[in-house]
């Protein structure tokens, strides 16, 4: 596919749904829904982190099975069945009953599903919005798809108060499905994304100068493999990713259940949740601020993760002021963060390496995802829910300190 325009807005605007779907919504509302949920099915810190672990094995398996399977169906056909597989997961989870053995079952069923078709869903949207826009756009394109999930977790904060009600977490699952629908059938692309490569990779493309997170590609550079990701070029900044996915998971899996711990009114979880939202617009904004000033790009990826940092930290303190300016601060570098790791990827890799590359940088988010919310509820079970966000301040406190040494590593001729 040739880019026709240098953003087109349609293709991204569909790139954003997608973000706001299978981020936004499939782990931000789960957050809100959580305290109701545990009430209803009697659900421990430990268990309801293996349930929303559950839906993010599923990304990780649909995000590395995700090139090979484009390799034979296209982008748009993966992304339509991935679309299609997460209205059915998200179906059975808004039917499945109030009980703590067969309704945690079919729960645990149809977040696996929805976090299967998430997987190959999201490399389908990546590529595919990626291959549509121009070179000197991507950067942009990459922020302003990832402020779809912005949007979706300010209404999940607007709409907390209701979330909060019992069985409204149905009526979530059922949104979600319905957005789904939406994804699957308005793919806006005529024809079809590169292709991505083998294993080994593919020839190396023109490389972007001035990437979100550091200096661009040379001019035909090496494709990429899996043993790249052992290379200077890429370790620091897919052991970034990793450390956002422990991070972010953990906050947003149990900042909710946080506030319910520390008795806050609805009020308050409501202008929380309502604040992440705001600070992640603010950020993803901030960020394209940054990407237009060359001396201040490469320190992007480092502030976005510290901010993060220390809005954890602050919000595991007890009080309504520290739910708030810890949600600023997690917020400021929610979006940022995946949106300069998809800019900088697809900067250091050509056209049709892009997706394995992609593939790759997203599983080790997905594996910090996986063990994220097991963790941080083994903790919170152990010490109190206060262990959860402090474990998820430590992580990004080591993500910071990865994009330090990343930004190092690609200033070195």
């Amino acid at each position: 596919m040739t880019p026709t325009t240098a953003l087109p807005l349609r293709l991204v605007a569909w790139g954003a749904l997608g973000i706001a779907l299978h981020v936004g919504l499939a782990r931000f509302a789960y957050g809100v829904v959580l305290p109701s949920l545990r009430t209803e099915l009697g659900l421990g810190y430990t268990a309801s982190g293996v349930l929303n672990a559950v839906h993010l094995a599923g990304y990780l398996a649909g995000t590395l099975l995700g090139p090979a399977i484009a390799l034979r169906l296209g982008m748009a056909r993966m992304a339509r069945g991935g679309h299609w597989l997460v209205v059915a997961g998200a179906l059975l989870c808004a039917l499945a009953p109030a009980s703590a053995g067969s309704g945690v079952l079919l729960l645990g069923i149809g977040r696996l599903a929805t976090g299967l078709g998430a997987g190959v869903a999201v490399i389908a949207i990546m590529v595919s919005v990626m291959a549509g826009v121009a070179d000197a756009s991507r950067a942009a394109a990459s922020v302003l798809m990832w402020t779809g999930m912005a949007a979706a977790i300010l209404a999940c904060g607007l709409g907390a108060a209701w979330l909060l009600q019992p069985g409204a977490w149905r009526w979530a699952f059922a949104a979600a499905a319905g957005v789904a629908l939406v994804m699957a059938v308005g793919f806006p692309v005529q024809g079809d994304a590169p292709k991505p490569t083998g294993a080994t990779g593919g020839p190396g493309g023109p490389g972007e100068p001035g990437s979100a997170a550091g200096p661009g590609a040379p001019a035909g550079g090496p494709g990429f493999s899996l043993a790249a990701v052992a290379s200077p070029r890429w370790a620091w900044l897919v052991a970034t990713y990793a450390c956002f996915g422990l991070g972010y998971i953990a906050y947003a899996t149990f900042a909710g259940t946080r506030m319910a711990a520390s008795a806050a009114p609805v009020g308050v979880v409501t202008l929380t949740w309502a604040t992440l939202g705001g600070a992640t617009l603010c950020g993803s904004a901030a960020t394209l601020w940054l990407l237009g000033r060359p001396a201040l790009r490469p320190l992007a990826l480092p502030v976005a993760m510290a901010l993060a940092a220390a809005g954890c930290a602050v919000a595991a303190l007890a009080s309504a002021g520290a739910a708030l300016a810890g949600a600023v601060g997690v917020g400021l570098g929610l979006a940022a963060t995946p949106a300069l790791v998809t800019a900088a990827a697809r900067a250091r890799s050509s056209a049709l390496d892009y997706a394995r590359a992609f593939s790759i940088a997203t599983a080790a988010m997905g594996l910090g995802q996986l063990a994220g919310p097991v963790l941080a509820g083994a903790l919170a079970d152990r010490f109190g829910s206060a262990a959860a966000p402090l474990f998820a301040a430590a992580a990004y406190g080591l993500g910071a300190v990865l994009a330090s040494l990343d930004r190092r590593a690609l200033a070195r001729p």
